[in-house]
């Protein structure tokens, strides 16, 4: 997915001009792998959501299956209290190494988190037809 591969460098490229601050947000560029933990220290990351068209809004979400790559389980924490914060309570993270969107797709779950990423990268990922993009913005600890 080209525009998911764009947010990913967008986010990557924010990170690395946090870093010129002297070193204040302690952040570290990532490789931009799917396996890379999104970059700590950011006042704010936004997590992509992708849904079924139906869902109208992340609170819609409440005590449904949301799909999560194994390789982002690191910020499951974060995402969990970012759905909990916008009435989503309830729902439950599956973590697997079967690809979200095809789980999505396949109506395993009702939901996929397709990446955590910067507010910019978020604002530009675009609408995909037949699917609701939602971007949630992760809570900070």
């Amino acid at each position: 997915m080209a525009a998911l591969e764009v947010a990913e460098k967008m986010t990557n490229h924010d990170t690395l001009e946090l870093i010129g601050n002297n070193g204040a947000d302690e952040i570290k560029p990532s490789d931009g792998g799917n396996d890379a933990a999104p970059p700590r220290g950011l006042d704010a990351l936004v997590f992509l959501l992708i849904s079924r068209s139906d869902v109208k809004s992340v609170a819609a979400l409440k005590g449904l299956n949301i799909a999560l790559d194994a390789a982002q389980s690191s910020v499951q924490a974060d995402i969990r209290a970012a759905l909990a914060a916008t009435g989503a309570t309830e729902t439950r993270l599956s973590v697997s190494d079967v690809n979200p969107i095809d789980r999505l797709i396949n109506g395993e779950v009702q939901a996929a988190v397709l990446n955590v990423v910067s507010p910019g990268a978020a604002e530009a990922f675009p609408e995909i037809k037949g699917f609701k993009v939602l971007r949630v913005p992760l809570s900070p600890r």
